[in-house]
């Protein structure tokens, strides 16, 4: 990697790589493509029901699910190539912006430590909320550095506008960007006379008109999504030591960022943001620019995570800078005490390690599934294994009735049991959530129930896992219930689980569970 090459050669190396990633990324797709996860089945849900807004994330990921399922005619294999294509194209901007920041060889530095990067691999696989998020971040960098760098205009401007408004759409995560704008014209004089512009402002403020939509449709229902949301900075109060239990949660943190970023790759990437983040007023425009939207969020996650549990993918967006500043350091732009100089001779083995991870992901499912132990503990694939062996059990039930077109289909448990279950049945049929929990648990809960949408005096099918019991809150709701069989399902080598499935004869209304903090009547 440290070798002096012509500028063309790299462009050339990164342009085979990137479209070698991306055709790699589609093939397997389609040649693994198992069940969705219960994430991506739930959102596909979402898809079906368009609307301006959902229980806990914006809107776009049920559009863009919309629009893949109705070009891919509904199959698995349109999601993944959807997640590769976004997540190929995050990288690809990364090394566009890399080079303007500093220069080609650096941004084929960045390019490897994108492509390899192990959640890279995974945003590339699985088509949740952060495949979008991460490519509009991505976009919003660029057109925003092109932007105040001289380097573009206009079309700098729309493209900034464009990506934080699809962005915000995303994932509230995207809210920050203009905040971080904000914050890295304001710390030095050189490009504060840039804040006088009005074209940014209508670009950095204006985006935030995109989320319009999902603000009256939260008005609409009791703020549902900013209920939902808060939670996640609620500290978990739990019996033991406090210092104790929060020094745990801060290491399991660290340890799921150098999962997510690669061990050796993770500790230099790290220490390069908080080491050079007291420089930050005096370092270079281009430093400065990767520190504001790298350094400066991680170190807020970092304090964040001495309080409270954080989930793994919260910082990824903030990753995209930090390896603009690993490649710059790689590249002796950046001469620091820690991490030392010395580490540069073992930064390929960083690389190669990442790139083993890589490749376990991609290699560890049909590795696992011709041992004949797929779903064992160390098969990347364990939690999406099972789901479609569920729905095709259903079915055999379902097609033994005369009448099965006209029943409704219920399921209880955990949400992903209704999304797989809607998935994986033949016709795709909508399923409805029985949940005895009170309040609103997911967006399933805010949909209509079979008795809104008029199905009182129709028979239902009711699947039930773990359970030989018709659920006991529904059993008054039906004139009638009856048995109509049970099967267990592997999920792997090493588990199974039982489901029940029941016939309810004309329903008549739908339980109501009390509001949380509401006494029973």
């Amino acid at each position: 990697m440290s070798s002096i090459l012509p500028d063309s050669t790299y462009h050339r190396r990164a342009i085979l790589l990137v479209a070698g990633v991306l055709i790699f990324r589609l093939i397997y797709a389609a040649l693994f493509a198992v069940n969705p996860a219960g994430d991506e089945a739930y959102y596909w849900d979402w898809g079906r029901q368009l609307d301006y807004g959902y229980y806990s994330k914006p809107p776009f990921i049920a559009w863009l699910y919309a629009f893949v399922d109705w070009i891919g005619g509904g199959s698995l294999f349109a999601f993944r190539a959807m997640a590769a294509v976004l997540g190929t194209l995050s990288v690809l901007v990364l090394y566009r912006l890399v080079i303007d920041l500093f220069d080609i060889k650096t941004a084929w530095v960045a390019l490897l430590l994108g492509i390899t990067a192990p959640s890279n691999s995974v945003l590339s696989f699985f088509l949740t909320i952060d495949a979008p998020l991460v490519a509009c971040w991505s976009l919003a960098l660029l057109g925003f550095h092109r932007y105040v760098s001289g380097k573009g205009g206009t079309g700098s401007l729309i493209l900034l506008f464009a990506a934080l408004g699809t962005g915000h759409l995303s994932k509230q995560m995207m809210m920050l960007f203009p905040v971080l704008a904000v914050i890295f014209l304001v710390l030095h004089a050189e490009t504060r006379p840039i804040l006088k512009r009005a074209g940014l402002w209508i670009a950095l403020l204006g985006s935030y008109l995109s989320l319009t939509p999902p603000l009256v449709w939260n008005a609409q229902n009791d703020w549902i999504t900013f209920q939902h949301t808060s939670h996640h900075f609620e500290v978990v109060e739990e019996e033991g030591n406090v210092i104790l239990e929060r020094a745990e949660d801060f290491l399991s943190f660290i340890g799921t960022q150098l999962g997510v970023l690669g061990p050796a790759v993770g500790v230099i990437l790290l220490s390069i943001c908080l080491c050079m983040l007291p420089r930050i007023r005096r370092v270079a425009v281009s430093y400065r620019f990767l520190l504001v939207f790298g350094a400066i969020p991680i170190a807020a996650m970092l304090l964040l995570a001495l309080r409270q549990g954080i989930q793994p993918n919260w910082p990824a967006v903030f990753y995209i800078s930090g390896m603009g500043l690993t490649a710059a350091w790689y590249c002796s732009k950046i001469d620091l005490n820690w991490p030392p100089r010395s580490w540069r001779k073992l930064f390929p083995i960083a690389i190669a390690m990442n790139l083993v991870f890589v490749i376990y992901f991609y290699a560890g499912p049909p590795v696992f599934e011709a041992m004949g132990r797929p779903g064992h503990t160390a098969d990347p694939n364990r939690r999406i294994l099972g789901h479609d062996l569920v729905a095709a059990e259903v079915q055999k039930l379902r097609a033994a009735l005369p009448d099965s077109k006209e029943l409704f289909v219920v399921a209880t448990g955990h949400r992903d049991v209704v999304s797989h279950l809607a998935f994986g049945l033949p016709d795709q049929p909508r399923v409805y959530h029985l949940t005895e929990q009170s309040g609103i648990q997911s967006q399933y809960d805010l949909w209509n129930n079979p008795s809104e949408d008029g199905l009182d005096g129709k028979d239902g099918l009711i699947l039930v896992p773990n359970s030989g019991h018709f659920p006991a809150s529904l059993q008054k709701h039906f004139e009638e219930t009856e048995k109509l069989g049970e099967f267990e399902v592997s999920f792997g080598w090493d588990r199974s689980r039982k489901y029940s499935v029941f016939r309810g004869h004309s329903l008549q209304g739908w339980p109501e569970f009390p509001a949380p903090n509401t006494p029973e009547p």
